[in-house]
């Protein structure tokens, strides 16, 4: 009688063995919780509907590469028939003009031109991109050149995009097609397929 007493009066007290059951259930709970799928589908955000047709903007940034041009918004089918003199069949085409990439180097270069800055001793020329009759012209004079100015293109050329707003090798190097396609071909490269990350 007397180890019992003793044992009765040395048990914990009642609170430890309710907080010792909690813990155990909370574990439990815990592990029966079940993990969030990892195919659960993702909410994106990111689009670019401003610069596609309505039937487009669902597609995937690569698929987008493979369309015509008149797939951007703002350009009609007969874009593609005027683009195609240039061989610019597809966004990706566009993206990777060859003509269109040397205007935008030649603004990028005439933003940082200084007038009559050029020393008797300087060597530097783009001759293999210029007509010989613009070898000689800074870059801002070549920006305001029609785009036959550019080695390649035959002077029936510079007619061809005048509809599309594309006058001088100045519209070329701004033209917002241009840049979108650019864009476009450039995030492509990073996009993946089926969510995966």
């Amino acid at each position: 009688f007397t180890e019992l007493m003793i044992s009765f009066f040395f048990l914990p007290p009642l609170s430890s063995f309710t907080d010792h059951f909690s813990l155990f259930n909370n574990n439990n709970n815990t592990a029966m919780t079940e993990p969030k799928s990892k195919d659960a589908k993702r909410a994106y955000s990111l689009n670019i509907n401003k610069a596609l047709d309505k039937e487009h903007e669902n597609k995937s940034l690569r698929a987008v590469l493979d369309l015509p041009p008149s797939a951007l918004q703002g350009l009609a089918d007969r874009a593609n028939n005027m683009l195609e003199a240039f061989h610019v069949k597809t966004i990706a085409d566009l993206a990777k003009w060859k003509h269109a990439k040397i205007a935008q180097a030649i603004a990028a270069c005439a933003s940082v031109e200084e007038a009559g800055g050029r020393d008797d001793a300087c060597v530097m020329n783009i001759n293999k991109a210029l007509d010989k009759e613009f070898e000689t012209k800074t870059f801002g004079e070549v920006l305001n050149a029609p785009i036959s100015a550019l080695q390649g293109l035959a002077d029936w050329t510079d007619n061809v995009l005048v509809p599309l707003n594309v006058k001088t090798v100045g519209d070329l190097a701004k033209w917002k097609f241009v840049l979108w396609a650019q864009a476009i071909e450039t995030l492509a490269k990073f996009e993946t397929d089926n969510d995966e990350h």
